[in-house]
């Protein structure tokens, strides 16, 4: 696997279009040496009653690997572009306290406007489960790859958290990295491979904007400049939509062999949910 990284980070390395940032393949390699992978695991199996195989030991290889890059355009009708990764090793993210979600999650007020059922019971139940696996290497874009913990079940279940919402994926830890590679880490490639109703159901009235003392204020999510368009929050239905067409519309220029006809799929599909 740590293969497959490094060469999807050299080929965007290669790619005179693409400025890519931050890479450290090398340091992973260094660190390969110091794991003590058979010990540590049984540590996870004293605390969560659960088997990692050694094939899945590989994943541990990813810890601190990062990759950021963007593409510039001077085209008007074209946009910014970005992508990228942290990579969190598997023992980390089945071992440590999960907490990255609670900058989102932990206003009362941020609650009001969470269309998901029982949100409250959720975020104090299901959350402290689900620790991530990876997450932007863009800045802190409130974007994550991640697994939940239960004792006594592995694989984990994989899920994309963004900003305060969750989706569960139909993809293995295995499957959501080669699919991640093989999108080239574009910003929210997660949302092509989520059902297109769950898509509308959970973000199509998400706005997670109070109002008090006559003032407007953004709670939960923090956007920063890359993710606020034209007053659209990107963790939008219409804000996913938008960023689709911006990935379809720019990756032919920059990766000419990619087959995008699955993405162009969901995207249509998408559009089409958002009109009826």
């Amino acid at each position: 696997m740590l293969e497959k990284f490094e060469q999807c980070i050299n080929e965007l390395k290669e790619n005179a279009l693409v400025n890519v940032r931050e890479e450290n393949t090398a340091k992973n390699r260094r660190l390969l040496p110091f794991r003590d992978y058979k010990e540590n695991f049984d540590e996870v199996y004293a605390a969560l009653k659960v088997n990692v195989p050694e094939a899945d030991y590989q994943y541990e290889d990813l810890g601190a690997l990062s990759l950021d890059w963007d593409a510039v355009t001077d085209q008007p009708d074209e946009e910014y572009l970005w992508g990228g990764f942290k990579i969190l090793g598997l023992l980390e993210s089945l071992g440590l306290h999960s907490h990255f979600w609670d900058i989102y999650n932990n206003d009362n007020r941020f609650w009001s406007n969470n269309p998901q059922p029982e949100a409250e019971a959720v975020w104090k139940d299901f959350l402290p489960k689900l620790n991530y696996f990876q997450k932007s290497g863009h800045g802190d874009d409130g974007t994550f790859g991640c697994i939940l913990r239960e004792e006594g079940i592995y694989p984990c279940p994989v899920y994309f958290y963004d900003s305060g919402i969750w989706f569960k994926m139909d993809l293995s830890l295995e499957e959501y990295y080669n699919t991640m590679i093989d999108c080239k880490a574009v910003y929210y490639w997660q949302y092509f491979y989520i059902a297109t109703e769950e898509i509308v159901q959970k973000l199509g009235n998400f706005k997670p904007v109070f109002i008090e003392y006559d003032e407007k204020y953004l709670e939960g999510p923090h956007p920063f400049g890359d993710k606020f368009r034209d007053g659209i929050f990107t963790y939008s239905a219409e804000g996913v939509l938008h960023q689709m067409k911006n990935i379809i519309k720019r990756l032919p220029k920059l990766f000419p062999d990619m087959d995008l006809t699955y993405f162009k799929e969901k995207c249509d599909a998408l559009e089409k949910a958002l009109k009826q």
